[in-house]
């Protein structure tokens, strides 16, 4: 089973394709064990591999939003490699257009697609979070450009980063929601969670 997931990691470094870092990967899977989440979502599902993690720490089904029909073919084929391709339904296609099509509630979400995108998926992505559910975004560090007073190093990545700062601005004003950003894990991971009605 390891070696499979190594091949993937392999696989993405050769050919550049963007997957989560270890960090991130540990702290989702140590999340899967606690939660116990049944139902996860997940916005960029590249070739499978930050989702094949979930899957094998938890007992839920997965529902995988990827527009890149390449990407789609992979994670189809490393998902049956793991045997799990029971438990994964793709959804082809941009995910602002496919989002607002479903219909059923996720208690894990996690967002790892278009960054410049984050802060319309996210408005998107609430709706379809559970009462008991916890949304995770990476990369809301990006390279460490986010952070206030941070320097943005390369002009290219101006609209980015301000995409990121308003996206954690928004989560952070929403007073229905508890929101931590984790800027030492990985590129940055932001956690929320719908407080508890008193």
């Amino acid at each position: 089973m390891n070696k499979i997931l190594d091949e993937m990691e392999q696989f993405a470094k050769e050919k550049r394709i963007c997957i989560i870092q270890p960090q991130t990967r540990v702290f989702l899977e140590e999340l899967c064990v606690k939660h116990k989440p049944k139902h996860i979502l997940e916005v960029g599902t590249a070739i499978g591999y930050s989702a094949s993690f979930m899957l094998l720490n938890s007992t839920a089904d997965i529902t995988c939003c990827e527009a890149s029909k390449p990407n789609i073919k992979l994670a189809k084929e490393n998902f049956a490699r793991l045997n799990l391709a029971d438990r994964v339904q793709i959804i082809e296609g941009d995910c602002l257009k496919t989002l607002p099509s479903i219909k059923k509630k996720f208690d894990l979400i996690f967002l790892d697609g278009p960054k410049k995108q984050y802060r319309e998926i996210g408005k998107l992505l609430l709706p379809l979070l559970d009462a008991n559910g916890i949304l995770v975004a990476d990369n809301v560090e990006f390279r460490h450009m986010v952070s206030e007073n941070a320097p943005i190093t390369e002009k290219r990545f101006e609209e980015t980063v301000k995409v990121l700062r308003e996206f954690i601005k928004d989560f952070k004003e929403n007073k229905k929601l508890e929101t931590q950003v984790f800027a030492d894990i990985g590129d940055g991971l932001l956690v929320a969670k719908w407080k508890k009605e008193k």
